[in-house]
């Protein structure tokens, strides 16, 4: 068999592994927001991400209670389809407010605070346009 044929069935190979851990790790990130949005639904959830260039993407995943309160914060961070949603309980119980200062002032790594400022700006963007007569609860 010539080498080229070779090299394009282990390109073809190569691909198809990519794709399945692709289709798991979504099947992954789907169950957990599924689970975190039926657990807590009288909450807020926000979504953020920080794509990596050459470094490490990062997904953050946050619940709000509604007076505030940070309940879940789960982050996803890694270079290929193995990187797995891990729970941040160091962050849950403060506020969203706290945990905003604390992403913009660099204690996380940048793409972890990134995508955690991007959660809480969704947290707060679907908060106003529900219309909510409560106050926002992310404060800057």
């Amino acid at each position: 068999m010539p080498l080229w044929q070779i090299a394009l069935i282990v390109l073809v190979a190569a691909w198809a592994v990519q794709s399945a851990g692709v289709w798991l790790q979504m099947r992954h990130y789907q169950k957990v927001f599924r689970e975190l949005r039926t657990r807590w639904a009288d909450g807020a959830m926000g979504a953020g991400a920080a794509p990596g260039r050459f470094g490490k993407g990062v997904i953050a995943l946050i619940v709000a209670a509604p007076d505030g309160t940070v309940r879940k914060v789960s982050v996803m961070q890694g270079r290929s389809v193995f990187a797995k949603l891990r729970d941040r309980v160091d962050l849950e119980g403060i506020s969203t407010a706290e945990l905003k200062q604390r992403a913009a002032s660099g204690k996380f790594d940048a793409g972890v605070g990134l995508a955690i400022v991007k959660a809480l700006e969704q947290i707060e963007t679907v908060g106003k346009s529900a219309g909510d007569s409560k106050p926002n609860f992310v404060a800057a």
